[in-house]
């Protein structure tokens, strides 16, 4: 009989894992995947942003949010120096976020790896779970592709959501939950790109600059540098703002990328540059002010000819083109794919496990952590922290659970 059973070798599964073992249990790990911790090695681009200086509530998104408190008061930004250094990982921070001294994931995965050896936690790799049933009120079987039947006293699910399936999420979880009579929001790629409609599309490919973004339905604004692509847009700013989208709305993005306080002063700088530069044509007359590739979309878009010279630009052209810098409207076709996204939208509701035990309420030996969970953050270490502040909770209960 296994005393506390883990689905799952990512971040919330491993902090799972651990701190079962140091509280006494026999822990054993079930990864459907040949290696622990793919979706850490690839996070913050490889260098593994852990949490955040500014961690508070106010920076996920989900149901039963009310619930979050006491488990970022278990397991706050200093909880989480003091786990690390405990694991013997150095931290620092870059503008707040809060980064392993070395800068690289590989670092993080090893000093988990460690500790799980030290524990004696038993692994199996490219095991994915089929079923997980109650045989009775203290007693977990569970059926995987690779082994015979496995009892356990407790099992914690931490598969992950469906975001990066790439990286072994697929939301194979859900599933496990929902057998237990747990509700499913349904999931939607969150922390990812815009699909855009734009005939510009192509031209402004690759194109980088610092922007104000807004989704005015969401009634949220950010601000940051953001990447045009093939398909749309991306970025920090805009991945915080796919944070809330979830499904089914019909959203506009708008884009300022002026640096003035309102349209008139943005109006009167364009009519000074055009009157200082009255030699050249309007594509010149921009140039030095916004990157090159952006002048003719915008020229094209406010109908003013490229080659028109600039001390003849009509009035209201003019007001466009000024118009569009300050709030450039574009439809939003939708998110971009699962393969892009960094988090998920949805979930099972925090209401549903006890906080901050996470002790799932259909059974008491089913415990929930992780992406799994309808909690998800913005950028900037915010998912990290949620997963092994919530892989760590459950991990201390399940093994509180299995030795009563």
């Amino acid at each position: 009989m296994i005393d506390v059973l883990v689905v799952g070798g990512g971040a919330a599964g491993l902090s799972a894992a651990i701190a079962a073992g140091r509280a006494g249990a026999k822990v054993v790990v079930l990864e459907k995947r040949d290696r622990l911790g793919k979706k850490i090695l690839a996070s913050g681009n490889g260098r593994c942003n852990l949490s955040n200086l500014s961690l508070s509530p106010a920076h996920y998104i989900g149901h039963d949010l009310e619930l979050l408190s006491p488990l970022l008061e278990k397991f706050s930004v200093r909880h989480a120096y003091a786990y690390w250094q405990e694991l013997g990982l150095e931290l620092t921070t870059e503008d707040g976020r809060v980064y392993p001294r070395t800068m690289q994931a590989k670092s993080v995965l090893e000093v988990l790896s460690h500790e799980l050896t030290r524990l004696n936690v038993d692994i199996t790799l490219s095991a994915p779970v089929t079923s997980i049933k109650a045989l009775d009120g203290r007693t977990l079987e569970i059926m995987s592709l690779k082994q015979n039947p496995l009892r356990a006293r407790s099992v914690v699910l931490a598969t992950g959501g469906k975001a990066a399936p790439q990286l072994g999420c697929s939301g194979d979880g859900y599933t496990l939950a929902a057998g237990f009579g747990h509700t499913v929001v349904a999931p939607a790629p969150a922390l990812v790109g815009l699909r855009l409609a734009s005939p510009y599309l192509k031209l402004l490919s690759g194109l980088r600059l610092q922007a104000r973004v807004s989704i005015p339905e969401l009634a949220r604004e950010e601000a940051g540098e953001v990447l045009f692509t093939d398909y749309g847009i991306s970025g920090i700013p805009v991945f915080d703002l796919t944070a809330y989208i979830g499904h089914g709305k019909s959203l506009t993005l708008h884009l300022c990328l002026a640096e003035q306080t309102c349209l008139a002063d943005l109006l009167a700088f364009l009519e000074a540059r055009l009157e200082l530069l009255a030699h050249k044509t309007m594509h010149d007359a921009l140039q030095g002010y916004v990157p090159t590739h952006l002048i003719t979309p915008l020229l094209r878009e406010a109908g003013l000819p490229p080659d028109l010279p600039a001390h003849k630009a009509p009035g209201h052209p003019l007001i466009r083109l000024a118009s569009l810098l300050w709030d450039w409207t574009f439809p939003i076709l939708g998110l971009n794919t699962w393969e892009q996204a960094q988090t998920t939208w949805g979930g099972v509701p925090l209401g549903e496990v006890e906080v901050p035990s996470l002790r799932s309420k259909k059974h008491p030996g089913l415990l929930l952590a992780g992406e799994l969970l309808d909690v998800h953050g913005r950028c900037g270490g915010y998912n990290l922290h949620w997963a092994f502040a919530s892989g760590n909770a459950a991990g201390e209960s399940a093994a509180l659970s299995a030795q009563h």
